[in-house]
């Protein structure tokens, strides 16, 4: 059994055409025009099968071999009862149906994984990292969201104060850790909205300030903003957003992927809309604010349901339950 390929002597650079003889059991013979060189299977190193790449034959004194005739390769080492890398995988891609299944099973991991492995690994590394650590990543998002969003607030002095007095109840009992701070801001182009940076500054627009009916309705949305920095809910998208790349990185080794990151974290921190489960999670701490505090959730829905019928609101319930939705699962508690 005979086979063509292109060898390199390992001295010159120049290939040279060469027969491969595997006539002899557990012995590679390299033919060449000035005579014959044999070797021992157990030394020829093989590189795996991929496709129809052509092969490589190592040998032992420096001579490498290229075949393209993959098929003698293998039913050569097969007599011999020498494993041949890469024969499974190569078997595997030839088949169709396997390729199908293949491509599904990798699917649903990748989904499992971005659906629910990496928001769990995001929740526990966001929650082992200090809060004085945290804060320092949203160190420059305010001052971004005043150069793309927001403008100089025009409420009055006593408007203010009085959000203030409120923003002192709500965290008051919260880890001296958080060092929350109120600002106002006219929201412009979103409209009535709040949200909240990890540095644990929470931004109210003048248009929500101007909506507001009561004291408490104030105090609901004040505390559900306070509940995402508690939550560590920027921070956990940022791991999130950090841990994709990383994947994508590593899966396609595109390391701009990377650098794509690095430079959207500040838009992340921007950003004023979370996942139905962090909105929730923030729903809770202010559900429990209200009724540690006996103040009907009711007011928190009212202002929700006001701000959803505003013609300019961006983010704050996009991604929100609905005022009915939480009225349902309040009632249930």
């Amino acid at each position: 059994m005979e086979c063509v390929a292109d060898c390199y002597d390992g001295r010159k650079s120049e290939k040279q055409r060469v027969r491969l003889n595997f006539s002899q059991r557990d012995v590679v013979t390299v033919v060449t025009d000035h005579g014959e060189r044999n070797y021992s299977i157990q030394e020829v190193v093989v590189s795996p099968r991929l496709g129809g790449t052509a092969r490589r034959l190592e040998m032992p004194d420096g001579m490498v071999c290229e075949v393209s005739d993959n098929d003698a390769v293998d039913k050569f080492f097969t007599l011999s009862d020498t494993e041949v890398p890469g024969r499974l995988i190569d078997k595997l891609e030839s088949k169709l149906r396997y390729v199908m299944i293949a491509v599904g099973v990798t699917s649903l991991i990748v989904w499992g994984t971005i659906s629910y492995g990496i928001p769990v690994l995001a929740k526990h590394v966001a929650f082992m990292i200090p809060v004085t650590a945290s804060s320092a990543l949203g160190g420059d998002a305010l001052a971004v969201l005043d150069q793309v969003i927001f403008s100089e607030t025009e409420l009055g002095d006593t408007e203010k104060e009085e959000a203030k007095v409120l923003f002192l109840q709500v965290t008051g009992t919260t880890d001296p850790e958080y060092r929350f701070r109120l600002e106002f801001r006219q929201g412009t182009n979103i409209g009535p909205n709040a949200f909240a940076l990890p540095t644990g500054t929470i931004i109210v627009t003048d248009e929500l300030i101007k909506l507001i009916g009561d004291a408490h309705e104030l105090e609901s949305i004040l505390a559900h903003e306070v509940g995402h920095v508690i939550y560590r809910h920027s921070l956990r998208r940022i791991i999130q957003a950090s841990t994709i790349s990383l994947v994508i990185m590593a899966v396609t080794g595109d390391m701009s992927a990377v650098s794509v990151l690095a430079g959207s974290l500040p838009t992340l921190l921007t950003e004023t809309y979370y996942s139905r489960e962090f909105e929730r999670e923030a729903d809770e701490y202010a559900y429990e604010y209200l009724t540690n505090n006996g103040i009907s959730p009711v007011h928190f829905t009212n202002i929700l349901d006001r701000m959803s019928n505003s013609e300019k609101v961006v983010g704050f319930l996009s991604t929100h339950p609905t005022a009915k939705e939480r009225l349902e699962m309040f009632s249930r508690k």
